[in-house]
């Protein structure tokens, strides 16, 4: 089904597409690789009438590392997050999840900007961002402001985004000491959507205990949303088996999961369980081996 006709903008500047942006109104779409807002319009759930495309903006397609921060543009793409070598040696969970995107169609096409303004409840990334305690950078015509991803995710496909923002970049804190993360999930077919996704980061002290520990959860709720009572369950502990399974309990009870077409709630709660204990032992594995 073709969509309906719309203007096409496609700036080649930041600073074109704010003003652009400002000109607009409220029925003004971002697109940032399109892998989501493409098809939208085609199956008409959702009727296009201003369309700014920003992925010739080269100034967002970018990763570097500084002193205690890892930056990442709204623009670079999901296979560059799964084939980064500085992604893969300090943020594995980044690559993990990356590298589970649908397809390698879509991860060659599909931004890490596009991914988190959708705000999909089962995207993988917004459950990493929780995870990695990440920044939001958001930019306008007034200036940029920087929201924690705890903030960002409202509910289903709704972000703390306001009119006239783009977002333009991601900032991860790079910590010192023993740090894990991992990120595992459960997706129906090869290219399939989450049936539910775990993301998990933290920091081990010299004895083993856990000392900082946060978990996301996706495909279980409206949002991607943490699992804090089971965090807190972990903190000061060198887990054991038991200490995991007991995390996953708490984790299951506070996700909101439902049946759709690919699974039902209570299957949702068994592979939650699951991941969960796969996750939290991964990261753990990860921060205390010998390096």
């Amino acid at each position: 089904m073709y969509p309906k006709s719309f203007d096409y903008f496609s700036p080649k500047s930041l600073s074109d597409a704010l003003e652009l942006l400002q000109a607009g109104n409220s029925e003004t779409r971002i697109l940032a690789g399109g892998q989501s807002l493409i098809p939208s319009p085609k199956l008409r759930s959702l009727s296009l009438k201003r369309v700014i495309d920003i992925t010739g903006i080269e100034e967002l397609n970018y990763t570097r590392r500084e002193e205690r921060v890892f930056r990442i543009g709204a623009l670079t793409t999901n296979a560059t997050l799964e084939s980064d070598k500085e992604v893969e040696s300090s943020f594995p969970i980044l690559r993990e999840a990356a590298g589970q995107i649908a397809d390698p169609l879509v991860r060659n096409m599909g931004t890490i900007g596009g991914n988190l303004c959708h705000a999909d409840p089962v995207n993988d990334l917004p459950a990493v961002m929780l995870a990695l305690n990440a920044t939001i950078v958001a930019t306008s015509k007034e200036g940029t402001r920087r929201i924690n991803a705890d903030s960002f995710f409202i509910d289903s496909f709704k972000t703390a985004l306001a009119p006239g923002e783009i977002l333009t970049e991601v900032e991860i804190p790079v910590a010192e000491g023993k740090i894990g993360n991992a990120y595992r999930k459960v997706k129906r077919g090869s290219g399939g959507f989450s049936i539910a996704g775990v993301g998990s980061n933290l920091s081990a002290a010299d004895d083993g205990t856990v000392s900082n520990c946060r978990i996301a959860m996706t495909g279980v709720g409206p949002k991607a949303t943490r699992a804090l009572e089971a965090e807190q369950s972990l903190q000061g502990k060198a887990p054991t088996s038991s200490d995991f399974d007991n995390a996953a309990k708490l984790a299951v009870e506070a996700s909101q999961p439902h049946t759709d077409i690919n699974a039902t709630e209570s299957y949702r709660r068994k592979v939650l369980n699951k991941l969960v204990k796969e996750a939290m032992s991964a990261a753990y594995d990860r921060a205390t081996q010998v390096r």
